[in-house]
């Protein structure tokens, strides 16, 4: 309760609060399905890790631990919402489906939009990141062997961590994680809102204007007035124009991509694509006809299984547990 109370603090839309309520309230549904009683039967469940404090707020992850003595690899997943909603509670299923392969999986919450903006979502990814890769070996987990994966705004996140591993940057909270030098053995990016900026590029044929409203919603959340003249000060907001303006790939990992054809933002997912093909950098992408935003959440469905079929065997060869 005190979450939604603090949404409307942070004034909030309405139509926000209810749907972070109702993935709330599916979330804990979801623990009573057989499927997910069987995947949390095979891991432990560590819950509330502090991985950071910022300006008074605690920043907690879960940890997800296959069963067996083995050095795991690990898996950081960066939920989506917009930058405005969803928890790591909310994609608990998610990071149960990673731990059923045999990943440690790290199931981080960030500051979220409006009351955070701009940077702090970033700012809490990469200190999740530093936080993994300096105390995971105390929880099982091998810190040389470490993925990303995030859907949405936690594919934006997920994608702008990458970044900052793989490229000098000035921000003050990006510049650690090159300077550490250990770079993400591999990144996955399901429907990927990769271009925060410029939101009016969704008014356009084939875009619902309730999509259209929803994509300039969570950009004006997260960017504020900036939204749709953003300042390179704003330029991990959108890694996607980053890898763009790319002469040559940075040593960049190994990138698996997910879209749904009928998604709006499902043009990011493909420009990021036709950009790594020329900078010859490896990637995986895989597209699904007829599904939309976030349609891999619905495990049961047919596209759904292909697309973490397609994951998992990209993990296996890049990631192998064993």
């Amino acid at each position: 309760m005190r979450r939604w109370i603090d949404m409307f603090a942070a004034k909030q839309p309405l139509r926000r609060v209810v749907i972070d309520a109702g993935m709330h309230a599916l979330a804990e549904f979801a623990d009573f399905m057989p499927r997910m009683k069987q995947r949390m039967a095979s891991c432990s469940l560590i819950e509330d890790v502090e991985y950071a404090c910022h300006d008074g707020e605690v920043l907690r992850l879960d940890i997800l631990r296959p069963a067996g003595p083995a050095l795991r690899p690990v898996l950081i997943y960066l939920h989506g919402g917009g930058f405005a909603i969803g928890s790591k509670r909310t994609h608990r299923a998610i990071a149960a489906a990673y731990a059923a392969q045999g990943y440690l999986v790290c199931n981080v919450d960030y500051r979220l939009a409006p009351r955070f903006p701009f940077p702090c979502a970033l700012e809490d990814a990469c200190a999740a990141w530093m936080w993994v890769v300096n105390h995971i070996a105390e929880f099982g987990g091998d810190n040389q062997r470490v993925a990303l994966a995030g859907e949405s705004a936690g594919a934006n996140l997920a994608l702008a961590v990458t970044l900052a591993c793989c490229i000098q940057r000035a921000e003050p909270f990006a510049a650690p994680l090159f300077e550490y030098g250990l770079r993400p053995v591999a990144a996955l990016l399901y429907c990927g809102f990769l271009q925060t900026s410029k939101p009016e590029r969704y008014r356009r044929a084939g875009v619902s204007g309730l999509a259209a409203r929803i994509a300039a919603d969570a950009a004006r959340s997260y960017l504020g007035k900036d939204a749709s003249h953003p300042t390179s000060e704003h330029a991990l907001a959108d890694p996607l124009c980053i890898v763009e303006a790319m002469k040559a790939a940075p040593s960049l990992p190994p990138i698996f991509i997910a879209a749904g054809l009928d998604d709006p933002v499902a043009a990011d997912s493909q420009r990021l694509h036709q950009k790594l093909q020329q900078l010859k950098s490896p990637v995986s992408a895989h597209y699904y006809p007829g599904e939309t935003h976030a349609f891999h959440v619905m495990f049961w469905r047919e596209q759904a299984i292909r697309c973490w079929s397609d994951s998992f065997e990209f993990l296996r060869r890049y990631l192998p547990v064993a």
